[in-house]
């Protein structure tokens, strides 16, 4: 009997550590899934254009001339952007914003007979209102709805990449080792059916991401 026993105990314990094995191996190969699709989702993540905002060296608190900050794009998918804006806050108590100016990121232009022109657009926005709300609202709109868009053909990742430049002065009110902040509260870069797409840039989309930077002044 003694010996039957420990035959079944054996047994059991055999059982159990084939049972322990089976379990350790199902644990391993979720873990490759989890560690597989966390690098998936990362490259994806890292995969999307970034928009930056590239801010100047250090500015002496006592200038009051006119400094660029420069919006650029990492990236631009093959397809047409006829419409494009931005949304940035600053510290109006301390900075002024000058205005947009032209960067070198370019749209389609007229058509010719060896192809087509490229130009870089001009964006509008309300400097007086920006300045009243210490919020930047450009924009750039092809009302053709293609003919004018921004395109992977007008866009370089070294050369054209800088959608527009934000212009700003200090005011006497800033003060040397302060730094102030320039944030993204929006980003858009839109195709024609964006909306159903889901293909259009945006931050809202998750398909854009967005850097933000400081003023340091010294």
């Amino acid at each position: 009997m003694s010996i039957e026993k420990d035959d079944i105990m054996l047994e059991k314990i055999k059982n159990a550590s084939k049972k322990k094995k089976i379990i350790a191996v199902v644990l391993i190969l979720i873990a490759i899934i989890a560690i597989v699709f966390l690098i998936f989702r990362v490259k994806k993540e890292l995969d999307k254009p970034v928009l930056s905002l590239i801010p100047p060296k250090p500015i002496e608190s006592t200038s009051r001339e006119e400094f660029v900050v420069n919006a650029q794009l990492s990236a631009l998918p093959h397809n047409l952007y006829p419409a494009a804006s931005i949304s940035v806050s600053f510290d109006n108590t301390k900075l002024e914003f000058t205005g947009v100016k032209m960067g070198t990121m370019m749209t389609y232009g007229d058509k010719r007979a060896n192809g087509y022109s490229f130009d870089v657009p001009q964006w509008s926005c309300n400097t007086e209102v920006s300045n009243l709300k210490g919020e930047i609202n450009a924009m750039y709109l092809d009302t053709t709805a293609g003919k004018y868009a921004y395109c992977s053909e007008g866009f370089d990742s070294d050369k054209k990449n800088i959608v527009l430049r934000l212009g700003f002065k200090l005011k006497d009110s800033a003060i040397a080792g302060d730094s102030y902040n320039l944030t993204f509260k929006d980003g858009v870069f839109a195709v024609v059916d964006g909306d159903e797409s889901k293909e259009s840039l945006a931050m809202k989309l998750g398909t854009l991401r967005t850097n933000n930077c400081r003023i340091v002044v010294k």
